[in-house]
């Protein structure tokens, strides 16, 4: 049976040591590893299969609004952004002024276009550049079918590097390249965007707004010229990798370690933004901390070693093996 890739993971790992692996779940999302006496089951999707990472911790992460203030709280650097909610069917359980009307005089005070996305949203969902007031009214009826609060925040430009910490111990670091339409000599942007959309139906991502080619959707780009789209930079939206190493800067471990640790995680990837005119690593942002990360940069990268060691460590502990 097919198992979601940290199940999978999870499986080759325990396997190579001689345990015992049961999947639970048709779809592949829950499974139970066990050692003589002893067993723990894993899941996938709305569970957290990274175990050694403890509920409140990763309750905090998940909610990037949560995570933000957790920051701030420790004195690190991050994006500054403000939290609003999509609809008003809790409005009597939050204080007043986060509501969607408050949200369009914010980012008016603040000045478009502005960044958005949900406070617990992943792999890059409803993530985008906002060029204005109408078009973040739009953006608020779209987000409201799936999520209730979403992160207002300036739109910040910068090298964007992931740094994956376990047990206060960096493992690599990836610097993030943007999707990109890449053209063809013939298609119009729009057509290109409508192609790479076609892609996300049923994978419970939203789809490249069309305002990321507003300014020129029938442009033509010549065969192979590449088109940047601006916002997420997430694998499962199409972005990529530009470099990856394990070996990590001094200055983003430190940021990245600091990070997971201020939200109480064990196990996390941390997103930072370089933002100095130099692209030197002098002006640090975080972006914000995952406690689900994904492994497939490591996979990418031809380094399934390293996955089987992490989850190794894991199970060993978990199981006393």
């Amino acid at each position: 049976m097919r198992l979601v890739d940290p199940l999978r993971y999870a499986c080759d790992a325990a396997t190579a040591f001689g345990a015992d692996v049961r999947v639970l779940d048709d779809n592949g999302y829950l499974i139970r590893i066990s050692v003589n006496d002893r067993s723990i089951v894993l899941g996938a999707g709305p569970v957290s299969p990274f175990f050694i990472n403890n509920a409140t911790a990763v309750s905090i992460a998940r909610d990037k609004g949560f995570s933000s203030t957790t920051f701030t709280d420790r004195g690190l650097p991050a994006i500054p952004g403000e939290v609003f909610f999509a609809h008003s069917r809790r409005a009597a359980l939050r204080a007043p002024g986060r509501e969607a009307a408050d949200a369009l005089a914010h980012a008016a005070r603040l000045g478009f276009p502005v960044f958005a996305k949900p406070c617990t949203g992943a792999r890059g969902n409803y993530a985008e550049v906002v060029r204005d007031a109408a078009a973040l009214e739009d953006y608020i009826g779209r987000l409201a079918v799936d999520f209730e609060a979403f992160l207002i925040q300036p739109v910040v430009q910068g090298v964007e590097h992931r740094v994956l910490i376990h047990d206060g111990r960096s493992i690599f670091h990836a610097v993030k390249q943007p999707a990109a339409l890449t053209g063809d000599g013939v298609s119009t942007l729009s057509a290109l965007l409508d192609r790479l959309n076609a892609g996300f139906p049923g994978s419970g991502l939203s789809p490249w707004p069309a305002s990321v080619i507003a300014d020129e959707p029938q442009r033509i780009l010549a065969a192979g010229e590449r088109f940047s789209l601006p916002g997420r930079r997430n694998l499962s939206a199409e972005g990529d990798i530009a470099s990856f190493s394990t070996e990590v800067p001094p200055v983003l471990h430190a940021l990245a370690r600091d990070a997971v640790a201020a939200v109480g995680l064990r196990f996390g990837a941390v997103d930072i933004f370089d933002v100095s005119p130099r692209s030197d690593l002098g002006d640090l942002l975080i972006i914000e901390v995952n406690g689900n990360p994904g492994l497939r940069t490591l996979e990418l990268a031809g380094r399934s070693d390293i996955i089987r060691e992490i989850w190794t460590d894991m199970l060993r502990e978990s199981l006393g093996t």
